[in-house]
């Protein structure tokens, strides 16, 4: 179920989504859903992180071993 939210912008940032919804041909709407997924799953990686960096289980790749994981 979709709600309507309000939230309040300056004028600034109005400007700046107004002109890329322009260029994108998306609506503001599908914008600001856009941006706030983004930073939401942005938030719960992060959450994530930070979850997995306290825990005991210290079995942590260094970013060498995972490159060469993933070229596999």
């Amino acid at each position: 179920m979709k709600k309507i939210i309000s939230v309040s912008l300056d004028e600034e940032q109005v400007k700046k989504i107004e002109d890329v919804c322009r260029i994108s041909e998306r609506t503001k709407s599908w914008l600001v859903k856009k941006a706030v997924d983004n930073y939401l799953e942005d938030l719960n990686d992060m959450e994530t992180a930070l979850e997995r960096s306290l825990t005991e289980d210290k079995d942590l790749l260094t970013e060498k071993q995972l490159r060469r994981s993933l070229k596999n």
